[in-house]
């Protein structure tokens, strides 16, 4: 019976968070003219920079930051109800501090990614929204890991326009 007796005590407060309990939902709100749509597939973003890994960089970011999201799941493309995709417009660059000794040598250079892109209805072939979004990273410029630090700030510029265009199409 002594064991009983703390379970007792625990019961009504149990009871009383049970019934408090409110669903969670993932994800924001959809924008109006998405409202009915659930499943999203994918298409490469095209690339219009000098960069050549920035499309592939950009289009696994996108797909990555909706399912995280978790508002739309994505589908193949003959189940999904929409599809998204685009272009990364340009790639530029901004010294963001200089050498103290030499103001022309930039110790740490930031990096702007300017991607387009585009919702298609797949139910009815149109193209529902077209926007731009910004991505921004930034890099240091020490001697011998300029190559592995730029490509981390490209991946960190396409993971913010990623979660730019995800809030776009979650709380529209």
């Amino acid at each position: 019976m002594k064991a009983l007796f703390p379970l007792l005590l625990l019961l009504p407060s149990l009871l009383l968070t049970a019934c408090s309990i409110e669903p969670y939902f993932m994800g924001g709100l959809k924008p109006a003219v998405m409202k009915d749509m659930n499943t999203f597939c994918m298409s490469m973003f095209d690339n219009h920079s000098t960069q050549p890994t920035i499309g592939m960089l950009m289009t696994t970011a996108l797909s990555d930051a909706l399912q995280r999201d978790g508002t739309y799941r994505m589908a193949p493309r003959s189940k999904a109800d929409f599809e998204i995709g685009g272009e990364v417009k340009s790639i530029t660059r901004e010294a963001r501090l200089t050498d103290p000794e030499d103001s022309y040598l930039s110790t740490e250079v930031g990096i702007n990614v300017l991607v387009s892109y585009t919702v298609k209805d797949l139910r009815t072939g149109k193209v529902i929204l077209t926007r731009e979004a910004e991505g921004h990273g930034s890099y240091f410029t020490a001697a011998d890991t300029v190559q592995s630090a730029l490509e981390s700030a490209l991946s960190n510029a396409a993971r913010t326009a990623a979660d730019t265009i995800t809030t776009d199409l979650t709380t529209l």
